[in-house]
């Protein structure tokens, strides 16, 4: 795909950065699963995890591996779910009736971090809470101050002490953090481009991001002191997401650089990229299990369901 404009790219990348594809998915047709049946079987070397079809966003499993949440739509509707490994339970993480999505377990198990679309008083506003494993205790972390604003995207640090996210609170998209109390917020990055979807390094050190700023939609480090930008990708088409690998070596995105949006890998310095999930159909939404396997969303098999293919070596292309 050829590089295409800024002024297109950071449109391409507003729309990107929220919801993603969900605005043309969420109508899409559906098989008969219903919650709490068992996952289905490997296709071919992945693992299919659910099996409803219905868009589905960001998976993020519990630091036990016994828990996957992922944002699901059906229709209008967008809500978290939490679904056990094994597939036979499942249940709504909230009873919230706003749309809310992006959840991410605290290092602790214990907490989740995620985002909700408020209706009232500004409708549109997008903002951070986190919420107790069991639905309750829910505790405000980025919100709206006086004007409409999106704080989206939210990861904890390795140590669970502060939480990362974009906002636009100042105008731009931006990278913040914050206590996890929402106490403290600093910027870290400040650039005319967009800076989006943040991941925090397992050593706590830096964090990659999405970024517009050479253009492309591509991939970036950034101390967690805001100095030292690094590019990491330099791809013709659209790199998104990152996701560390529970070692840190390895950074998992979404890109399209051949064409269609596939899940690829790449060391922590950026080099070595390599395919990991080789479909024509789209694979968005990278995250990793805490035994090393990478998860995914992806529309290979009648809907968009997620899937996980087994440990990958960090320096290798699968076989």
């Amino acid at each position: 795909m050829p590089a295409i404009g800024r002024q297109n790219c950071r449109r391409f990348g507003t729309w990107l950065m929220s919801l993603s594809l969900w605005v043309i998915c969420s109508g899409l047709g559906h098989s008969a699963e219903l919650p709490g049946q068992p996952s289905s079987p490997t296709v071919g070397r992945f693992i299919r995890l659910t099996n409803d079809g219905y868009y589905k966003q960001r998976p993020s499993w519990s630091p036990d591996g016994k828990w996957l949440a992922f944002a699901r739509h059906r229709g209008s509707k967008i809500y978290l779910y939490v679904r056990s490994a094994d597939g036979t339970t499942e249940r709504r993480l909230t009873k919230r009736t706003d749309p809310e999505y992006d959840a991410v377990w605290s290092p602790s198990g214990r907490r989740l971090a995620f985002s909700f679309v408020k209706t009232v008083p500004n409708q549109g506003d997008v903002e951070v809470y986190t919420i107790g494993a069991d639905g309750n205790r829910l505790q405000p972390i980025a919100v709206t101050d006086g004007k409409l604003s999106h704080e989206e995207s939210p990861g904890w640090s390795p140590d669970g002490k502060r939480i990362v996210y974009s906002s636009t609170r100042h105008g731009n998209q931006e990278i913040y953090i914050a206590d996890a109390d929402g106490k403290n917020a600093i910027r870290l990055t400040s650039d005319p481009a967009i800076d989006a979807h943040p991941a925090w390094s397992p050593d706590g050190s830096r964090i990659a991001f999405a970024t517009n700023r050479w253009g492309d939609l591509e991939l970036a480090v950034v101390g967690v002191d805001g100095r030292f930008v690094t590019r990491l990708t330099h791809s013709p088409g659209l790199d998104d997401y990152p996701a560390w690998s529970p070692d840190g070596k390895t950074i998992a995105l979404a890109s399209n650089r051949e064409g269609n949006f596939e899940i690829y890998l790449i060391d922590a310095d950026g080099q070595n990229p390599r395919n990991l999930s080789r479909h024509p159909g789209i694979d968005n939404f990278p995250a990793w299990s805490p035994d090393g396997r990478v998860t995914f969303v992806s529309n290979r098999s009648q809907g968009f369901d997620i899937y996980c293919v087994g440990a990958v070596k960090p320096s290798n292309p699968p076989s």
